[in-house]
């Protein structure tokens, strides 16, 4: 026990941080309350025959770097990279739009409807680009106070991280579709709509993976993000690390301000020198340390992060690709997003302010078949549908509200693919209480914190609890998307913490 981890959480930070301690020499025990690992980004058979990506299943954001550190390849992962990174179908007088990684591609197919915008675009790509290659070094480790001065010197950084996303791409794009495609790629990290003050930051967070002349691609896990898992178990069960499920984290044990080991619910206490949370922020400090031993500012700065942006999933067993106007292979192996017009996403956030379901749900769409045929029975395709920017709390609850959000989800399917629901043969779907029930997402937010400037970088989750800072427990390390960087599957959360810990 002389070097005990024991790590809280068994998503994907959680398995990236016990991979990284395990081949450090670390003896390592992972808890994860479910019987499964992975997390939110897990893969279950919620339709008989399906294998259902419960949450994030693009990993084009987890880095190239990581994999080859923790030999994941050598391991069974198996990753598709998509042709397509994002498409808005046609409807009614808008044509539609595909993003492709190539700049140069994109230009061309954007040309006939603008010639503004496909001249623009290799441009925007390459700004982009350069903004997001200069916040990279930042989000791979933890940040340090020379850098917040670095950033004050790059004002044209500092603008395009705190204006409005609609504004910034008003000033190169005429194209409603392709603006309003730009912000389905940024804003499922925030519960904010397109007008809000800050919404570029998430869009340089989603493309800080890519090249100088791409977006970041979507890439998926052969047989679910459940290949991811299972190759980050193996390489951390290869060093020695120890994973136990069905074991829920009750209680972080604290002796004279520095962590003992954990609880777990049935009363079993673990001793270790050193805990990494993967929990939300709220969840570690508030509920598994508990308020009564922490600061009253620290308390209330916890008190104050935004858990905003509640997601639910529909997942659709069909017969046969949905008919989304405009688009075919392989435009239809990207993220699709249901929005003509970035007011489709800023009605949605609305909505949510007051606790009310959109008229309208904004959501983005998924065909992993199209990719990984395996993951449904012949004949059939896996369509994911999520609705993004949901209030948590919803007038009359969501036993009442899930149906009715159901009707509004289909028929909104229905409106971008005439059709669609003659092929519908099976359907589950996954609420924002089912996210924090059963996942222990707070609030049922998929990112464990809005992605905005004032809760990323040293202000993640909150002023003076970042990365690789000392918490006020020692000993303790936060691993998971509530901290620095943020949310969407990249590990580098985890990693880290797992680095931040060694060097102790």
């Amino acid at each position: 026990m002389s070097d005990r981890v024991a790590i809280v959480g068994g998503g994907h930070n959680g398995l990236v941080a016990a991979a990284v301690l395990a081949r450090s020499g670390r003896e390592v025990v992972l808890f994860e309350a479910r019987s499964e690992l992975g997390g939110l980004a897990s893969t279950r058979e919620l339709i008989p025959g399906h294998r259902v990506d419960v949450g994030s299943n693009d990993l084009g954001m987890f880095r190239r770097s990581l994999i080859d550190e923790l030999e994941l390849l050598r391991f069974g992962l198996e990753l598709i990279q998509a042709p397509a990174v994002a498409a808005v179908p046609a409807v009614g007088d808008s044509a539609a739009v595909v993003l492709w990684p190539e700049a140069e591609r994109t230009a061309a197919e954007l040309a006939p409807a603008s010639p503004r915008d496909a001249a623009a675009w290799p441009r925007f790509v390459a700004e982009v680009a350069e903004r997001a290659a200069s916040l990279e070094p930042l989000l791979c480790r933890p940040p340090e106070l020379a850098d917040m001065g670095r950033l004050l010197l790059a004002p044209e950084l500092l603008r395009f991280v705190s204006i409005p996303l609609e504004e910034l791409l008003e000033e190169w794009f005429e194209t409603r579709a392709l603006v309003a495609g730009l912000c389905g790629l940024a804003l499922p990290a925030t519960g904010l709509g397109p007008r809000a003050n800050g919404t570029g930051w998430p869009l340089l967070y989603h493309c800080a993976p890519g090249g100088s002349d791409r977006l970041a691609p979507v890439v998926r896990a052969r047989g679910g993000a459940d290949g991811l898992a299972a190759a980050l178990v193996a390489s951390a069960t290869a060093s020695g690390a120890v994973f136990r499920t069905g074991a829920a984290v009750s209680r972080i044990l604290v002796d004279e301000r520095r962590v003992a080991g954990v609880e777990l619910s049935d009363g079993e206490r673990i001793e270790a020198v050193s805990v990494v949370s993967t929990a939300t922020p709220s969840a570690t400090f508030l509920d598994l340390v508990g308020a009564p031993r922490l600061e009253p500012r620290f308390v209330r700065r916890l008190q104050g992060v935004k858990y905003r942006g509640a997601a639910a999933r529909l997942a659709l067993s069909l017969d046969g690709l949905p008919p989304l106007q405009g688009l075919e292979r392989p435009a239809l192996t990207g993220r699709i997003v249901l929005a003509q017009d970035p007011d489709d996403l800023e009605r949605a956030a609305d909505a949510a302010k007051y606790g009310r379901l959109p008229e309208r749900p904004w959501i983005e769409v998924t065909l992993p078949t199209t990719l990984d045929p395996s993951l449904a029975p012949p004949g059939r395709h896996l369509l994911l549908a999520t609705a993004h920017h949901l209030p948590f709390e919803v007038d009359g609850g969501w036993a009442s509200a899930g149906p009715e959000l159901l009707d509004r989800m289909v028929a909104e399917l229905e409106r971008w693919a005439p059709g669609v629901g003659g092929k519908i043969h099976e359907y589950a779907l996954l609420l924002p209480t089912d996210y924090e029930s059963e996942y222990g997402a707070t609030e049922g937010g998929l990112h464990h914190g809005e992605m905005n400037p004032g809760q990323s970088l040293w202000l993640r989750p909150t002023a003076g609890a970042w990365a690789g800072d000392a918490l006020p427990i020692g000993g303790l390390w936060l691993g998971g998307a509530g901290c620095h960087p943020g949310g969407g599957v990249t590990g580098l959360p985890g990693r880290t913490a797992a680095v931040s810990l060694l060097r102790g």
